[in-house]
């Protein structure tokens, strides 16, 4: 009888301390993930400013103005038109 009660009582532990480990082991799976995740996002914010950064202070390209060279035809300046 004692026997019974011995072999009852471990196989209810054994399931007991699985069902302990699996909750165990996602909670820890989870708490990577997250801080995987944290770590992600902390290293694209950083980037992210780097990259604004460097497109905010970058020297402005002055554009050229092209002269348009008419020739008058008959000789005469444009300007005087």
């Amino acid at each position: 009888m004692k026997t019974l009660l011995i072999i009852i009582f471990l196989s209810v532990s054994s399931v007991c301390s699985a069902q302990f480990l699996d909750r165990l082991g996602k909670k820890a799976e989870d708490a990577v993930e997250r801080t995987v995740e944290r770590r992600v996002e902390k290293e694209t914010v950083k980037s992210t400013d780097r990259v604004l950064d460097t497109v905010v202070d970058s020297p402005k390209k002055k554009k050229k103005k092209k002269k348009r060279k008419s020739k008058n035809v008959i000789g005469d300046d444009p300007e005087d038109e």
